[in-house]
């Protein structure tokens, strides 16, 4: 019917791994290699699961991993990469060589997609989001200026050939503040 359970869940180390785990698992794989992750925890004389294992293995311990930091150029391919390939971590993280799939995901989720949205742009389509844009703000400080047509072309500063508010709805609302 399904797949069978990795392991026996009974008297498995759960938490924090400790720097002696680390060293018994990186030992393990050097001499042998990931081999059968399934099999490793045994082997290795660990009391953890194997999914648990590999995760470390991969997410961690790895010698050949990136640590500190995204540069500037990374996260630029990031926000690319995205916008093409969508939230496909293990995708983008093959074009950043050292970098984990799960790292880049946590970075997306942690940075630059707050980012992306205090500049008014929408994370998933990396187009302008106007709903996130503050009226307010842009009403309060030009309230007296919004009669001239020529400061509501706030789509040629978009990159939009439609506009993108009615001039006589921002006259109604620079009323209301």
């Amino acid at each position: 019917m399904g797949r069978a359970p990795c392991c026996d869940k009974n008297g498995l180390k759960k938490g924090p791994w400790t720097p002696e785990e680390d060293l018994n698992l990186i030992n393990y794989i050097q001499k042998n290699g990931p081999g059968n992750w399934r099999n490793l925890p045994k082997n290795a004389g660990l009391q953890r699961c194997g999914k648990s294992c590999r995760l470390r293995w991969t997410n961690y311990l790895r010698p050949d991993i990136k640590r500190g930091r995204f540069s500037f150029e990374e996260e630029e391919t990031i926000i690319q990469l995205h916008s093409v390939l969508g939230n496909k971590w293990s995708a983008i993280a093959a074009r950043l060589p050292g970098r984990t799939d799960n790292e880049i995901k946590n970075y997306w989720n942690t940075h630059i997609r707050k980012r992306l949205l205090r500049m008014g742009i929408d994370p998933v389509t990396h187009a302008p989001r106007l709903d996130f844009l503050d009226l307010s703000s842009i009403l309060a400080a030009n309230s007296s200026s919004f009669c001239n047509p020529s400061l509501l072309n706030l789509s040629s500063l978009l990159g939009s050939t439609q506009p993108l508010f009615n001039p006589e709805l921002l006259r109604e609302l620079s009323c209301l503040l």
